[in-house]
């Protein structure tokens, strides 16, 4: 039998090993997508092996607001100011007891006081705009089996959620528009911190002991001003910048000899306030929001009672979607815009007395 000869075409292949698809060598000869930019071999088995991970990287952010102030989402819609009412009281006559004796006979005439307080309000707005383009875009994205993790609509959405959240947060702390927040109010009580064996008023350069006694000479001063009403004046909030909150996490030391429990730990049970059964609480607040905010650009430590006869925040209306309308704008083509609105006050303050700042901390 006569031995097998390769076929004229497979010999052929087999001289010409160099004309390949995506093949890169200038032989002259035509080649599969010969004007394609080029990439590695096994193309379509590695796009088939692809796996997309849905999980979205967000920016990285810090929203404190609910946890430092009683938030009332009163739900009233978008007024111009909120009001609260205040009494003091006092009396007539030449005595201040009411109590009779025999020199004295004269009743006081108790009276009342009424005032009545106002906040104004802050309208806010924010919205987005989606190109026509850039939906069919994601459509043939889809048709071709590789969509987005995440809608343009939701990536949008989120994008006004964060900045409605950090808009609560600029406002419960340095206020807007004139009115004051939390670390900035000048009707609030202020002190600097004294220095302490070392010279120094830096919580950092300060014994455990200096610092609970900075604490406690604090809280002693607001409930002193506030005729002693340990229940509704003593603070239980103490803000601190992260910076001096990382260096008090640290453990302390007594005798020289580190133990096992932190500076903050040691002075949230050991201060006046614990002492008087309030729940007192140390919290880290971000530079950005309290960082120089005291006399001189010192440093602020921020004592307060965080309750809403004292101090609240009111959303009269939460973020809501107002509208959302075809539109063209110029260069970016046609497509549609959404609107959203929200209504925040500013900061209310019923009762100044029942906070302070302590600088230079």
């Amino acid at each position: 039998m006569k031995p097998l000869r390769p076929h004229r075409f497979f010999a052929s292949l087999q001289a010409d090993l160099g004309a390949r698809a995506f093949d890169g060598t200038p032989t002259g000869r035509g080649r599969a997508l010969d004007s394609a930019a080029g990439g590695s071999g096994l193309a379509f088995l590695q796009s088939q092996l692809e796996y997309v991970d849905t999980d979205i990287v967000e920016p990285l952010q810090a929203v404190t607001h609910p946890r430092d102030i009683w938030v009332d989402n009163s739900g009233s819609g978008f007024p111009q100011w909120i009001s609260a009412f205040a009494i003091n009281y006092a009396t007539t006559g030449t005595q201040n007891t009411g109590l009779q004796g025999t020199q004295n006979t004269e009743i006081a005439l108790a009276q009342a006081d009424l005032q009545k307080g106002f906040w104004p309000t802050n309208i806010w707005a924010s919205g987005f705009f989606i190109g026509w383009l850039d939906l069919q875009r994601l459509q043939t994205a889809k048709k071709s089996g590789l969509p987005p993790p995440i809608s343009l609509q939701d990536m949008y959405e989120q994008s006004v959620e964060t900045k409605w959240v950090k808009d609560l947060d600029r406002v419960t702390y340095l206020g807007w528009n004139g009115y004051p927040g939390l670390v900035n109010n000048s009707n609030a009580f202020e002190t600097v911190a004294p220095a302490g064996a070392g010279g120094s008023t830096l919580w950092t350069k300060k014994s455990p002991q200096e610092i609970l006694n900075d604490i406690n000479n604090m809280q002693n001063s607001i409930v002193e001003q506030s005729g002693y009403d340990i229940a509704e004046a003593m603070p239980d909030s103490l803000l601190i910048p992260y910076t001096q909150f990382a260096a008090l996490s640290q453990p302390m030391a007594i005798g020289g000899s580190p133990v096992a429990v932190s500076i903050i730990s040691y002075v949230e049970k050991e201060c006046v306030a614990a002492k008087n059964g309030v729940n007192f609480k140390i919290n880290s607040l971000p530079n950005p929001w309290i960082s120089g905010q005291g006399s001189g650009g010192l440093d602020r430590a921020v004592f307060y009672k965080n309750s809403k006869k004292s101090l609240y925040l009111d959303i009269p209306q939460q973020k809501v979607l107002a509208l959302t309308v075809p539109t063209n704008l110029g260069t970016l083509g046609p497509g549609y815009s959404s609107s959203f609105f929200g209504c925040i006050s500013n900061v209310i303050f019923k009762r100044t007395l029942t906070m302070g700042y302590l600088d230079g901390i």
